[in-house]
C-alpha cells in the first residue's frame, strides 16, 4: 500500500509541474494572449470604477509586460521544481526514509505554485485591481483551482511514508 502512495505522490507532483510547464509556455508562445489579460487586470477593466480605488490602474506597458513576464517564470520556474521533486521522488522510492527525505523539491515547487497563485491572483489581481469586480473573466476561480491543488497536493506529500 504504501509503495502505491508513494506512486500517487509521485504521479500528482509531476503532473502539477506539467500543467505549469504547458501554461509558461503557453503563455511564452502568445506574448500577446499574455499581455491582454494582464493589460486588462492591471488596468482595472470592466471594474465599478470607484475614483477611491482606480488610482491604482496601470497602463504602462513596460510595467504590464514585466508583469507577464513575471507570470511566465514563475509558471515555468515552478514546473522544472516540480518535476525534479518528482524525479527525486521517484528515485528514492524504494524506502521510506530516503523517500522522506527526498521531498524538499517537490515541497518546494508546491509552495511556489501555491505562493504564486495567491500572492499574484488572490491578494494583487483580485483585490489590489479589483478583479472581483469584472463579471466577464474567470481567472479568479482558475487560480483558486490551482493554489486549491497545490496546498491538497502539498498536504498529501508531507503525511509520512
Amino acid at each position: 500500500m504504501k509503495v502505491n502512495n508513494k506512486i500517487g505522490k509521485v504521479a500528482l507532483v509531476a503532473g502539477l509541474g506539467l500543467l505549469m510547464l504547458l501554461a509558461g509556455m503557453n503563455n511564452a508562445l502568445s506574448p500577446q494572449g499574455t499581455f491582454a489579460p494582464v493589460a486588462m487586470a492591471v488596468g482595472m477593466q470592466d471594474t465599478f470604477g470607484d475614483p477611491m480605488q482606480s488610482w491604482r490602474a496601470i497602463e504602462s506597458p513596460m510595467i504590464i509586460w514585466l508583469g507577464a513576464i513575471a507570470i511566465i517564470l514563475t509558471e515555468l520556474t515552478s514546473g522544472v521544481v516540480l518535476l525534479l521533486g518528482a524525479f527525486k521522488l521517484w528515485s528514492a522510492r524504494s524506502s521510506a526514509s530516503d523517500f522522506n527525505a527526498a521531498k524538499s523539491t517537490a515541497v518546494t515547487g508546491l509552495s511556489i505554485v501555491a505562493c504564486f497563485y495567491l500572492i499574484a491572483f488572490g491578494v494583487i489581481c483580485q483585490e489590489w485591481f479589483m478583479l472581483w469586480q469584472n463579471p466577464n473573466v474567470n481567472t479568479l476561480q482558475e487560480a483558486f483551482r490551482t493554489f486549491a491543488t497545490a496546498m491538497l497536493i502539498m498536504v498529501w506529500v508531507n503525511t509520512e511514508d
